[in-house]
């Protein structure tokens, strides 16, 4: 009889297809699969099996779906204001659960209500359930700490931290493009420095049309203060701009295929390039093993995402909420 763990996705036609893909990669037997409507559900049932090789049941009610597939684990990508009922109902089935970031994002509900949601979210399981936010550039840190090694750099303790992450997405405009790609930057700062908060007076956020700037002092529970900038911009045209570092050591990251036709992530600083297993795979292979329990937790924890979420909150409420009127105009 086969121990593969049973999966299900709830929205498979975007971001996750990917989902799909790799846990089906990783052993998983996706299942089913949940869509908005019949049409699209057809189309992506399609797309599954032509592109992935994946035979999964599609269904337009969540509900639905849990009862009648009984998955182990879900990926919840559906759209963000989505993501608390899909996680309630994944829950009172028992499954473990992956929610792709932020936790909670709906433009109609208050910052307080977001932050109840997700600390909801961030209560489910205890020890038994694995859950998961997939913030998967946390797993670019350890590649990066290798590659300084390998160029002769010691970044040390963190005091700084710089990321830019580029997108050439043209829908999403001022507070939004923060919330869809900020959580990133502020999960591998987390990694770098472990657990800690903003300092309070220290944030200056600019948020513009397609760019947001922020700048703030992040104090860990547990070494030095770290002077962090952060800038997320949509709708770029030209080569886009990804990269990170601690203390002035920065390094550029992008994905492409190796050699063989995989797809990896390829991290270069003065000139070297490392390659590593591509970010999303790493999170999911993470979020499995963890379900297994062959790891005691997956790469970033429904805790972390809570504090990524309320801090990208208050960075966005130091912006004196001009992105969120902006983006409803």
């Amino acid at each position: 009889m086969s121990t593969a763990m049973t999966a299900a996705v709830i929205g498979a036609s975007g971001i996750g297809k990917h989902h799909a893909k790799w846990l089906h990669a990783l052993g998983c037997e996706v299942a089913g699969f949940a869509g908005s409507g019949n049409a699209s559900v057809a189309a992506t049932g399609q797309m599954l099996h032509e592109q992935l090789g994946i035979q999964a049941r599609g269904y337009t009610d969540v509900e639905t779906m849990l009862a009648e597939v009984k998955p182990d684990l879900v990926s919840i990508c559906s759209p963000p204001a989505m993501h608390h009922a899909h996680f309630l109902a994944a829950a009172a089935h028992g499954c473990h659960v992956m929610c792709e970031k932020p936790l909670a994002w709906d433009e109609a509900k208050s910052p307080e209500r977001l932050l109840e949601e997700a600390a909801e979210m961030a209560a489910y399981g205890g020890g038994r359930i694995a859950g998961a936010v997939n913030t998967q550039y946390v797993a670019a840190v350890a590649p990066y700490l290798e590659l300084c090694r390998q160029v002769g750099s010691h970044p040390g303790l963190p005091v700084s931290f710089f990321m830019q992450m580029d997108s050439r997405d043209t829908q999403k405009r001022y507070g939004r493009v923060w919330i869809d790609l900020a959580s990133h930057p502020l999960s591998v700062l987390m990694e770098f420095c472990g657990p800690g908060r903003i300092l309070p007076g220290s944030a200056q956020v600019a948020v513009g049309e397609q760019q947001t700037v922020a700048r703030f002092d992040y104090e860990p529970h547990s070494g030095p203060v770290c002077a962090a900038e952060i800038v997320v911009r949509a709708g770029q045209t030209e080569k886009l701009v990804r990269r990170f570092g601690i203390n002035g050591i920065l390094a550029d990251y992008e994905g492409r295929n190796d050699e063989a036709g995989i797809f990896r992530t390829w991290l270069s600083i003065e000139g070297r390039e490392a390659c590593s297993d591509d970010l999303m795979y790493l999170s999911l292979s993470r979020f499995v093993q963890a379900a297994r329990g062959e790891t005691p937790r997956p790469l970033a924890t429904l805790s972390d995402g809570y504090m990524n979420q309320a801090m990208q909150l208050a960075l966005l409420q130091a912006a004196n909420g001009t992105s969120i009127r902006s983006e409803q105009q």
